[in-house]
């Protein structure tokens, strides 16, 4: 490789880059901002997606200039169908498309530029930029089977407690009419999953060192997530039947949700904790 090959092809990723910004300046300064802060979507988190796939790369950045290799012909035909998903996304509106194909192209460009190592050592924090695809409505008929799964759990561990309530579809109701809880739609755990789940994969990531192993405790995050949605619905109604269900359906039910996720938190690094103690057992062995 040539001496003078690398500040070049770094200069024309920077500029191909400043490029594509321009480029997708719609969806950068305009779409994806509008659906995260709609109702139906919630995709606060989504801020922080792309921020964090900045520090791993300036955290990664001896290790990602040690792997530059020879250009990839094949970087350049990759960018062609992302090119196209990228552009009938703009034309449509769809962002999901249009988040597809700026972080498809990404991955090409640096393929095209510095060869396959560099690729794969950026592929994680090019790909975390997938968890900005707004989800929730597009999977409503997830949502509607997370938010039954949920009030049915609350309410046979209810029963089980002999708390006396009623189920009527997504609803948990008081046999005395004194609260009446109904499951929407917001409250159905996809936010929560898919925050969980864009948290696990960067926790493994970092502290889990084999892709297996970061798949497993990313696997984890799902019924972790749903877990911690059952519990908070189990608890709002719990207090709304032993306590106040003006208060479990105010204070609570707004509140509730950062300690149920903080809980969530907490077991995602035990599970962690012990696949690493799994492991290490079964290499003394």
């Amino acid at each position: 490789m040539r001496a003078g090959g690398v500040p070049f092809r770094l200069a024309l990723f920077a500029a191909s880059f400043l490029s594509m910004l321009w480029g997708y300046r719609l969806l950068l300064l305009k779409h994806a901002p509008s659906v995260f802060c709609t109702p139906q979507e919630d995709l606060s988190y989504g801020w922080y997606v792309p921020l964090f796939s900045l520090y791993v790369l300036w955290r990664e950045r001896k290790e990602i200039a040690a792997s530059f290799g020879a250009p990839s012909a094949w970087g350049l035909l990759l960018a062609v169908p992302f090119l196209l998903i990228g552009y009938v996304g703009a034309r449509g509106l769809q962002v999901r498309f249009e988040i597809v194909g700026f972080a498809g192209l990404l991955v090409a460009l640096t393929l095209a530029l510095f060869g396959a190592k560099t690729m794969k050592r950026t592929l994680f924090p090019f790909l975390f930029l997938l968890f900005c695809i707004p989800l929730h409505t597009f999977l409503d008929v997830i949502t509607i089977h997370l938010r039954l799964f949920a009030v049915a759990t609350a309410y046979g561990v209810l029963h089980g407690l002999g708390v006396d309530v009623i189920r009527q579809g997504t609803m948990l109701a008081s046999s005395t009419g004194s609260f009446a809880i109904d499951v929407a739609a917001p409250c159905s755990g996809m936010r929560s999953l898919f925050a969980m789940m864009a948290l696990t994969a960067g926790y493994a990531y970092f502290t889990q060192p084999t892709w297996l192993r970061r798949g497993l405790l990313f696997a984890l995050s799902i019924p972790l997530a749903i877990l911690g949605n059952v519990l908070r619905v189990f608890t709002i109604v719990g207090v709304a039947a032993t306590c106040s269900p003006d208060f479990a359906t105010g204070f609570y039910h707004d509140y509730s949700g950062y300690v149920v996720f903080l809980s969530a938190i907490f077991l995602m690094v035990a599970c962690g904790g012990l696949i690493t103690k799994g492991v290490e057992r079964c290499a003394r062995t």
